[in-house]
C-alpha cells in the first residue's frame, strides 16, 4: 500500500518509504559513495548488498583496524537538547557529526587511517525524512575534514524502532611501517600527555541539561563540544612519528581512561592537578552561566576536566626527553605499580606535590 503523506508538517519516514530514505541518503553522501580514493577501493559501490573493500598493495600484508561504536536517544543524546524547529535536519546534522566522531577518533587513537563507514540506522517510523537527510549530512561532513579525506561511506542498515539508536562500524588502514599505538607499553619515568584541552564536553552537557541558552561564542563552542564533536585527526599518527609508547582514545573521562592505560601497561599514572587547573579555567564562562559559586565553580571545571568524558582527545605516554607533538598537553608521569598484582592510575592529590594514593582495584 502506498503510505499516506501527513499534510500538517514535512514527511516522515514512516510515510516515505524505504526507497525514499535510501534516495536521500545517496543525494546527501554525494562523491563520499564514489568507489576509490587513494588508500582503499569499493569495487561495489553502496546499494548492493554487501560492501567489497580493496586495498592496494603497499609491501607488506595490508593491516585492517575496526571499531564500533552506538548512540542511543536519551542516553547519549536528547531531543530537547533542540529547539521544536530544530530536531529534524539541525539534530540529525549533529547525531551524524557525534556518531563519526566516536569511531573516528577511535581509529586516530591507533594511528589507523581511516578508509569507510558502515551506518546502521534505527528510527522511530515519525522520524521527519528531514532528520535522516542531516544526519548523513552530518557523516559527510565529518569525513570531508582532515584527517578522514580518504573515508568512504560503504553502506550499512536501516530499521525501526522504538527511538533513534545509530551504530557505525569503522574500518581503519595501518600502512606499512606504522606501528599501531596500543594501550600496552608506557614505561616508568615517561611523560603522559593529551592531545588538546579536556573538559568542553562535559561543560556543555552540563549547560544543555540545565537548559542554559548557548547566546554566547563561548558557550556555543561548550555546547558544540557535546553534540557536535570535531576530534582533532590525525594526532596518533603525530603521537607515533614523535615516539609515543602507549596511547588511547579519551572518551570515558582522564582519570578513567588513564587508569585503563596503567593497567594495560602494569604501571600506576600520577596526574598533576595544576595542569588540569591550568585548562579548567578555560570552562569559566560556563560555571558562570551556571550560577555557580567560586569554590564550587573551581571544584566542578577540575572535575569536568578531570572525569567528564567525551573529549576524543588522544592520550599518550612519550619518554622523559621527547618533545611532544604539537598541541599535545602535559598532564602527569608514569611511575612504577606498586606491585605486579596492583597496576593502576593514582588519585589526584588533595594537594599539589602530595605523595601518589594507592591505585585503585
Amino acid at each position: 500500500m502506498t503510505p499516506t503523506r501527513n499534510q500538517d508538517g514535512p514527511a516522515s519516514v514512516g510515510e516515505s518509504g524505504e526507497d525514499a530514505v535510501l534516495a536521500v541518503i545517496l543525494q546527501e553522501l554525494g562523491e563520499l559513495g564514489s568507489p576509490a580514493t587513494e588508500l582503499a577501493e569499493l569495487t561495489l559501490a553502496p546499494g548492493d548488498d554487501a560492501a567489497v573493500l580493496e586495498l592496494p598493495q603497499d609491501g607488506a600484508p595490508a593491516r585492517i583496524v575496526l571499531t564500533m561504536d552506538t548512540l542511543s536517544q536519551d542516553e547519549d543524546f536528547r531531543a530537547s537538547w533542540w529547539s521544536r524547529q530544530d530536531q529534524a535536519a539541525v539534530m540529525g546534522r549533529a547525531v551524524g557529526l557525534k556518531a563519526a566522531a566516536q569511531n573516528l577518533s577511535d581509529l586516530n587513537a591507533m594511528a589507523a587511517t581511516p578508509v569507510a563507514l558502515l551506518v546502521s540506522l534505527t528510527l522511530p517510523a515519525a522520524t521527519p525524512l528531514d532528520w535522516v537527510r542531516g544526519f548523513y549530512r552530518g557523516l559527510a561532513e565529518a569525513v570531508r575534514r582532515t584527517g578522514a579525506e580518504h573515508c568512504r561511506i560503504a553502506g550499512g542498515d536501516l530499521g525501526s524502532g522504538p527511538g533513534i539508536s545509530v551504530t557505525l562500524t569503522a574500518v581503519g588502514r595501518l600502512p606499512a611501517g606504522r606501528p599501531a599505538l596500543r594501550r600496552t607499553g608506557a614505561r616508568p619515568g615517561d611523560q603522559l600527555a593529551v592531545s588538546g584541552p579536556l573538559g568542553a564536553a562535559a561543560a556543555g552537557l552540563a549547560l544543555l541539561e540545565a537548559g542554559v541558552s548557548a547566546d554566547t561564542p563561548e558557550l556555543a563552542r561548550l555546547r558544540d563540544a557535546q553534540i557536535a564533536p570535531a576530534p582533532r585527526l590525525g594526532t596518533g599518527i603525530d603521537a607515533v612519528t614523535a615516539g609515543a609508547t602507549a596511547g588511547m582514545d579519551l572518551s570515558d573521562g582522564l582519570l578513567r581512561d588513564a587508569q585503563r592505560l596503567a593497567r594495560a601497561s602494569a604501571v600506576r599514572v600520577q596526574l598533576h592537578e595544576p595542569d588540569l587547573a591550568e585548562q579548567a579555567a578555560a570552562l569559566h564562562p560556563a560555571t558562570l552561566a551556571l550560577g555557580l559559586a567560586p569554590q564550587q565553580a573551581q571544584e566542578r571545571a577540575l572535575h569536568w576536566v578531570a572525569a567528564g568524558g567525551e573529549d576524543y582527545e588522544l592520550l599518550a605516554s612519550f619518554p622523559a626527553d621527547a618533545a611532544l607533538p604539537e598541541g599535545f598537553l602535559k598532564v602527569g608521569e608514569i611511575l612504577p605499580a606498586a606491585s605486579r598484582a596492583e597496576p593502576g592510575a593514582a588519585p589526584l592529590p588533595q594537594n599539589p606535590g602530595q605523595t601518589p594514593m594507592a591505585p585503585a582495584r
